[in-house]
């Protein structure tokens, strides 16, 4: 049914997903831990996952190297990339540390290039360079604001970024070694590299004070707080990967990874409708060189 949905949309929604449920992510890293609220969450993802494998019974068989890279995309991506962005979204927030993302776009379009023969012409560049100025402009309201760059947060963000690209390579090389495998399968296969690696943390170095354990903590949540992480799961990282990584078995690296730039500017539509405030010039500004860049993107 969504066979003729150009990439570029997958990879939108795919944003628009994550840009809502980091927000979220971001306020649970910063309540209980963010090694807390990535495993949980790579759990939830893993259930819904094997649902949905159940349901639509689709399964195609990989070969043992599309499995160490899909379980290994998974541990680098989901686990140890995802604990770092949520250390990076607890010191920066959460449109901050998405600001970052916009240079992941030339990381995955070089090693797309090499590795995978996909062009990067002199539109797409200009794209991508549209992009980049409404990280830019998203990032220079932020620096008036606050006046200073927090360089911890900047750092880990940056560790973030280059492990999720490995993720991502890792998971295109999974669909090209392994016609026909979904993008449902892909990310079961990732999520339980995710779980895998949460063992291997949690026993290794948080043997003592500290050990994760869910029960405890999930018990002290409300009602609403409950709903409220169990809805930006299944948003922020189900529904997400799920969008995303369809993009990413259909179009080109550097074209559906600079889409993800724009989450900061989506996160800062979602907390100026949730404040009630109208959205600053800057805002403005870096949705107009959104839709510069997404109409070049849809052309080419």
């Amino acid at each position: 049914m969504f066979i003729d949905v150009p990439p570029l949309i997958y990879a939108l929604l795919a944003t628009l997903c994550f840009s809502y449920s980091s927000t979220i992510f971001t306020e649970f890293a910063r309540k209980i831990s963010p090694f807390w609220m990535n495993s949980f969450k790579a759990f939830v993802a893993l259930v819904a996952f094997s649902m949905t494998l159940l349901l639509v019974q689709d399964w195609t068989a990989p070969d043992i190297k599309t499995m160490i890279a899909l379980l290994s995309s998974g541990f680098i991506g989901l686990m140890i990339g995802d604990i770092f962005m949520l250390h990076a979204m607890k010191d920066l927030g959460a449109s901050r540390m998405l600001m970052i993302f916009g240079l992941q776009p030339f990381i995955l379009g070089v090693a797309g290039y090499y590795l995978f023969s996909q062009n990067f012409s002199v539109m797409k560049f200009l794209g991508v360079f549209l992009m980049l100025c409404c990280l830019y402009t998203i990032s220079l309201e932020s620096y008036k604001k606050n006046g200073h760059w927090q360089f911890r947060g900047m750092l880990f963000g940056l560790i973030a970024i280059s492990l999720d690209a490995v993720g991502v390579l890792l998971s295109r090389y999974g669909f090209e070694a392994t016609p026909g495998i979904s993008s449902a399968q892909v990310n079961f296969i990732r999520c339980v590299g995710a779980v895998v690696g949460f063992f291997i943390i949690n026993s290794t170095f948080h043997r003592t004070e500290g050990h994760v354990s869910f029960q405890p903590v999930w018990s002290g949540l409300t009602k609403n707080e409950k709903f409220r992480i169990i809805m930006s799961v299944l948003g922020g990282t189900y529904c997400s990967l799920m969008l995303y990584l369809i993009a990413v078995s259909k179009g080109q690296l550097s074209v559906v990874s600079s889409v993800n730039v724009t989450g900061p500017m989506f996160a800062g539509l979602f907390e100026c409708v949730r404040s009630r405030r109208r959205p600053s010039f800057y805002l403005l500004l870096a949705f107009t060189f959104f839709i510069g860049g997404f109409i070049i993107f849809s052309q080419v």
